[in-house]
This record gives C-alpha cells, structure tokens and sequence, in this order.
C-alpha cells in the first residue's frame, strides 16, 4: 500500500469531523430512501382512493413527503460539498 494513502486513511480515521459528516450522509440516505417509498404508497393509495376528502389529504400528505425528501437532499448535496474540500 502507498504511503499516502496510509496517511490519508489514518487521517480520516483521525478526523471526528469527517467520521460524523460520514454518518450523517448514511444517515439521510436511509430517511431519503424511507421518504420516497412512503411517497411512492401515498400516490398508490391516492389512486385508489374514492372519497375527495381522503385525496385532498393524500395530496397534502404527498407534497409533505415530497417537500421533506427535496430537503434533505439538498442537505445531503451540501455534506458532498463539504467532504469535497
């Protein structure tokens, strides 16, 4: 192995700052990934749906979900750009 690559895995290692940016990004990973299945029912059941009281609020709870995953990510692009540098 490359000394330099030694250096930059103990590094790493080293770095708490980069370790937590690291589970962080895992982490919003996981809740994007949760966020769009649950979107994803939400439309399957809003195509199902009968009553225009229940799809008003399929489509509130929709654009919830879908608000909520855009959000994070943008988180998830920021934390990219910060291990970046």
């Amino acid at each position: 192995m490359n000394i330099k690559k030694v250096i930059r895995r103990t590094e790493a290692y080293l770095n708490s700052d980069e370790r937590k940016r690291k589970e962080k990004k895992k982490y919003l990973k996981q809740v994007i990934r949760k966020l769009r299945q649950h979107e994803k029912a939400l439309k399957m059941e809003l195509e199902n749906s009968q009553s225009p009281e229940q799809s008003k609020q399929l489509k509130k709870d929709i654009l919830l979900a879908y608000s909520q995953r855009k959000k994070g990510i943008n988180l998830l692009k920021g934390l990219k750009k910060k291990s970046k540098k």
